[in-house]
């Protein structure tokens, strides 16, 4: 596990411990009454073990900005013994280390953008210069500490054709691991903690409870029964293409970069929780089974407060049944967690605060909200029951030559040659550029009782409408 993994890791945690800990507060607030012995001391220990976490971080992203600043030029771009024109202080055969102060990134995954952006200039440039090169002449000066990563990745130049995006990978841990963050902000997917597992492996699972006995001495013991299934999670992707303008490409304001940043993130990102939070069925080697597939919705009970505290009952009930009720999370829509967050009582107050159109907590439980949630749909999970297999990040291919079906529902295929559809466009004769994003994940339900959901959810609605 890399130092990327493990900070993203930790900060999992400490997101969950930190909406357990809102989640003790809001208990006692609710009931009118101050915190309890047991959950003073939950309280604590919560806290303690945020710190601890806090402490952790701190000390793993220096380490994190130490390996960018180490960077080591390719050969015959090494700076001379001493202090160079740019500043980097080179001592004996060690590694160039920057004194230099890079301008702060104007938005998360800037960095990584402008590498993605120097790859793809370097495809239009009539001078054949190299990405390097490029993105030397461009954010030299501005941030000579990108110069040393894409130096010590990228020991040649060239424009060949075919797919770019491994030696980013490699390197660029720090630039790549800021796109990675702004993505998964993107996802419900991303910001649930669900289990991670290895891809490939076969994991044995248990559906339900098992049950012991009391054995009284010399006596035969009650075999137990629980219900047994495997998963075998393999990779697949969720690619996109994003097409943008060479003159788009060419405008190096923050405003054109961030465009860039947002066509690439939002590729795939869209794609990915329309099939997570879905009943769609699997499709051998292509998409996995959403986490609603198989399941059917709960009716709503109403639209005032009584009916979401009944909704979020019949919700539990599942769990409770299947002894598996700890560590639930809800998931809904934007627009109905903000009808929930004004919904008020009789006397005018506020009746489920602490939750906004971007989550919060609901009646102690933590709610992610995302866009691609199914209307009126309150869903009740367990991340630690959905698998998923460790994500490897995004690969990047760019192209100004190809020809891009530009369809939703593309004809085209290799392994079973067929004909792509008449919606196809030149990038080099539209003066454009394809980028496109791949994403490696899979998903599965560890258990049957993993999820839960309310359909036609229409709280705060007034009545009569």
């Amino acid at each position: 596990m890399n130092l990327q993994e493990q900070i993203k890791r930790l900060m999992e945690t400490r997101m969950a411990k930190a909406l357990e800990l809102e989640g003790v507060q809001k208990k006692s607030m609710d009931e009118g009454r101050t915190k309890d012995e047991s959950e003073r001391e939950q309280f604590k220990t919560l806290m303690g073990d945020i710190a601890a976490l806090d402490e952790e971080l701190t000390d793993l992203r220096a380490l994190e900005a130490m390996q960018v600043t180490k960077a080591v030029p390719a050969a015959g771009g090494a700076a001379a013994a001493g202090t160079s024109a740019r500043g980097s202080l080179a001592t004996g055969a060690g590694p160039a280390i920057h004194m230099s102060r890079d301008s702060d990134e104007k938005f998360k995954g800037h960095n990584y953008t402008r590498m993605v952006i120097a790859k793809a200039l370097a495809r239009l440039d009539e001078h054949e210069r190299s990405p390097l090169q490029i993105a030397e002449a461009r954010w030299g000066k501005t941030n000579p500490t990108l110069i040393n990563v894409m130096k010590a990745a990228v020991p040649g130049g060239g424009t060949g054709a075919g797919e770019w995006g491994s030696e980013l990978a490699a390197i660029n841990q720090q630039y790549t691991g800021d796109f990675i963050d702004f993505l998964y902000s993107m996802t419900v997917y991303d910001k649930l903690p669900l289990r991670q597992v290895p891809a490939n492996v076969q994991i044995k699972g248990q559906d339900g409870a098992a049950t012991a006995y009391w054995v009284g001495q010399s006596k035969a013991i009650p075999a137990t029964t629980a219900d047994f299934f495997a998963v075998n999670l393999t990779p697949l992707k969720v690619a996109a293409l994003a097409v943008v303008s060479n003159e788009l490409l060419r405008d190096s304001s923050p405003a054109a970069e961030q465009l860039v940043r947002d066509a690439l993130a939002e590729a795939s990102a869209q794609r990915v929780d329309a099939t997570f939070i879905s009943a769609a069925a699997a499709v051998t080697g292509v998409s996995p089974a959403g986490i609603l597939n198989g399941l059917t919705g709960i009716a709503s009970a109403g639209t005032d407060g009584a009916g979401l505290r009944s909704d979020i009952k019949a919700l539990y009930a599942s769990f409770i049944a299947a002894k598996n009720a700890n560590g639930l999370q809800l998931v809904t829509t934007p627009s109905l967690a903000k009808a929930i967050q004004l919904m008020t009582n009789a006397m005018g107050q506020t009746e489920f605060p602490g939750l906004n159109a971007g989550g919060g907590t609901l009646l102690g439980d933590a709610v992610v909200t995302g866009d691609n949630v199914g209307a009126g749909q309150l869903i009740l999970l367990k991340p630690s029951d959905i698998y998923r297999i460790g994500d490897s990040g995004v690969q990047v291919s760019v192209s100004r030559e190809a020809m891009i079906e530009q369809d939703t529902a593309p004809t085209g295929a290799t392994d079973t040659p067929v004909a792509a559809s008449l919606n196809m466009t030149s990038m080099f004769q539209s003066e454009s550029t394809a980028i496109k994003v791949v994403r490696s994940i899979n998903f599965a339900k560890r258990r049957a009782s993993a999820v839960a959901f309310v359909a036609g959810a229409d709280y705060g609605a007034e009545e009569g409408v």
